[in-house]
């Protein structure tokens, strides 16, 4: 996985939260994620990014967003190419 230029695996991504508290804020999660504050709401409130919201307060922990990121990772499939487009399977 490639955030930016730098490939991204487990240890990358525990530096990268590392470097942030147990319990992060909305803008600490938008910094992480390099993203705007208000996609990072957004997302908070559609439940993308899990969290948990106590009346205006959202709790994100930093472990579970990392563990979050790392499942939701784009992988190759075994063989290191791309899967072929189902549209040209079909033609």
């Amino acid at each position: 996985m490639e955030w930016g230029s730098a490939l991204v695996d487990r240890k990358y991504l525990d530096a990268l939260f590392g470097a942030y508290p147990e319990r992060m804020n909305v803008q600490q999660l938008a910094e992480a994620l390099n993203q705007s504050k208000q996609t990072t709401y957004k997302w908070l409130q559609h439940g993308v990014i899990p969290a948990y919201q106590i009346e205006k307060t959202w709790l994100i922990s930093r472990d579970e967003v990392r563990d979050w990121v790392w499942e939701n990772r784009n992988t190759l499939r075994e063989g290191g190419t791309p899967a072929p487009n189902e549209d040209q399977d079909q033609a």
